[in-house]
């Protein structure tokens, strides 16, 4: 089992999933909207969650003290600076924080990543992405998967980034 730090938690679902089957016992969370902390807090008092502190800034957090005890490093990081709608600015959105991921996952060294985003992230920000992992000494692989792909009635697509070390 992997021990995960959960990177823009939203409401905790990947954390749910994970540990519902046991891939995966979250550390910690990683959420800014209170709402959301909220969520992932009444998660927890209800047994959904195993329960972990909730940092509520990617911005500020320093994943030195975690090296060592995380392994597993997940989270769909905000998809607006990728998106095909709105102003599609990519790097230069003040909302992007794979840089603040990039750097939490240089401090803490996990054996394994996954980043969810948006399609646009293909046009807006994959390159970038993938060569800083490379940089960073971490192999990617990533594909495009449809909510129907797994069942759904809807497309909702997204694109997925696993992560691991190179040997």
């Amino acid at each position: 089992m992997f021990y995960g730090l959960d990177v823009c938690a939203g409401s905790g679902i990947g954390s749910a999933a994970f540990e519902a089957i046991g891939l995966c016992r979250t550390v910690c969370y990683i959420e800014r909207d209170p709402y959301c902390q909220r969520l992932i807090e009444q998660r927890m008092q209800d047994g959904w969650l195993q329960p972990a502190p909730i940092w509520d800034d990617l911005r500020t957090f320093n994943g030195r003290p975690w090296r060592g005890c995380v392994d597993f490093i997940f989270g769909g990081i905000p998809c607006q600076p990728y998106s095909l709608a709105g102003k599609q600015r990519g790097a230069a959105d003040e909302r992007d924080l794979w840089p603040d991921t990039r750097r939490v996952i240089r401090e803490v060294g996990p054996r394994l990543v996954l980043i969810e985003n948006v399609p646009g992230l293909l046009v807006r920000g994959l390159g970038r992405i993938l060569g800083e992992l490379a940089e960073d000494g971490y192999d990617a692989e990533w594909a495009t998967v449809s909510a129907a792909d797994v069942g759904a009635w809807h497309l909702r697509k997204r694109v997925w980034i696993v992560a691991y070390p190179q040997r």
